[in-house]
């Protein structure tokens, strides 16, 4: 256990260094959040949209960018060490890949609570207050988390997916489009089709679970949204799992 922890005050460490990329990241997260406000308001003048305010639409899109904001391109750490061989380093030592590269991870939820207070802030100041309850804010901060865990999993993924493709970095354009398919836009935006295509996805559950329980509240459906991202979470832990495993055989049959 301490080598974790030990692998989490490291990985803190980097990001305080780093600190500049951090400021200038917010203020891309307020320049995109400026922009939408202006778009739904030009759209909406006034009336709403799918059950959605303007206020609401905004208060989605700056709780949904909080969490796209708190993740990090870890599947080109994961690639490197995979066609670098530095894989073989980690698979002497007494820690598992995977769950490394998650703990590592554990520090981006301190800086998704400064993203937090930051997209309070803004939030406050251009959609205006939000009524909220005390379960709807507890269970955004616990599908927060979750959608944290699952944007470092799918990371990982890629990342592992290195050892049977050349390149990986094409899977992680899709992976980003479709997560931005309900960034900007919640999901009831799209025809009943897509909405169900879109729900067997884990980026969905990565934004669209927290920022709709946030901005637009209903208990039935956030448990059931709630549930459903604990399970893509858990499939995409063991489907990673499965693939490092696979990865790692392939390495001994071919003598790495």
């Amino acid at each position: 256990m301490r080598k974790y922890i030990e692998i989490f005050k490291y990985s803190l460490k980097k990001k305080v260094t780093f600190l500049l990329n951090y400021i200038v990241s917010l203020i891309a997260f307020g320049i995109h959040v400026f922009i939408f406000n202006a778009l739904w308001d030009y759209i909406l003048q006034g009336k709403m949209i799918v059950g959605y305010t303007k206020a609401e639409l905004i208060w989605y899109i700056i709780i949904a960018e909080m969490i796209i904001y708190t993740s990090d391109k870890k599947y080109k750490q994961v690639a490197s060490m995979v066609k670098q061989g530095d894989i073989a380093y980690m698979l002497i030592k007494p820690i598992n890949m995977v769950h490394f590269f998650l703990v590592e991870d554990f520090s981006l939820i301190i800086q998704a609570a400064i993203n937090f207070v930051f997209a309070l802030i803004l939030g406050f100041i251009v959609a205006g207050p939000i009524t909220i309850s005390i379960e709807s804010f507890g269970m955004m901060m616990i599908a927060s988390i979750i959608g944290i865990v699952i944007g470092s999993l799918l990371q990982i993924l890629i990342g592992i997916i290195t050892f049977f493709t050349e390149e990986n970095h094409s899977i992680y354009l899709i992976m980003q489009k479709m997560t931005f398919f309900v960034v900007f836009t919640p999901l009831e935006f799209y025809p009943k089709i897509v909405q169900k295509i879109l729900l067997c996805l884990p980026t969905t559950y990565l934004v669209y679970t927290p920022a709709k329980i946030f901005a637009n509240f209903e208990i039935t459906l956030a448990l059931k949204l709630l549930l459903a991202e604990i399970a893509s979470a858990i499939v995409l832990y063991f489907v990673i799992c499965i693939l490092y495993k696979k990865g790692v055989e392939k390495i001994n049959v071919n003598g790495g």
